[in-house]
């Protein structure tokens, strides 16, 4: 198996150029890239982008970035060999990353852990959405504000 973080001068890892490549063939400023995992090894890769979006994802979205993305990379014969391409959103269950996920989930139960000097706290609460790089969180007894910088893992908590 090569290895793919090291790369010659000049040229970008495989995961770095499947990430620009999948933010080119979006198309809309509502949708964005949550994450490209490329797993596998030469002539047997799968790829799996997420995307989101500001307002959701519909399946013809995710069929359309699916094949532009897919022209894209046999245009660049970025992949040697075999692969398979998975475009799919990232579900629920999946770690909330940037701010536009926050807000896309307003009015949901989530769960975040925090790191701060004197150590890490988990803390469940109403998503009331992120200002200016702060998330308002309705907990049983208040509403915190908690800086994104500060939160190490925030995930939705599923009603299961």
């Amino acid at each position: 198996m090569e290895a793919e973080s090291v790369t010659p001068v000049g040229h970008v890892s495989l995961d770095t150029r499947l990430n620009e490549l999948a933010n080119e063939v979006l198309g809309r400023d509502d949708l964005f890239i949550v994450a490209v995992v490329a797993r596998g090894s030469k002539g047997a890769r799968l790829i799996d982008v997420y995307v989101d979006g500001d307002e959701g994802v519909g399946i013809k979205d995710l069929a359309k970035i699916s094949r532009n993305l897919a022209f894209a990379l046999d245009a660049e014969d970025l992949i040697k060999g075999k692969y398979l391409l998975n475009v799919s959103t990232p579900g629920e269950e999946r770690a909330l990353l940037f701010e536009r996920q926050y807000n896309r989930h307003v009015g949901k139960t989530i769960v975040v852990q925090t790191i701060y000097e004197d150590g890490s706290n988990q803390i469940e609460g109403e998503n009331l959405g992120v200002s200016d790089g702060v998330l308002a969180l309705k907990t049983s007894e208040d509403v915190l504000n908690v800086p994104l910088e500060r939160i190490s893992k925030a995930k939705i908590k599923l009603p299961w």
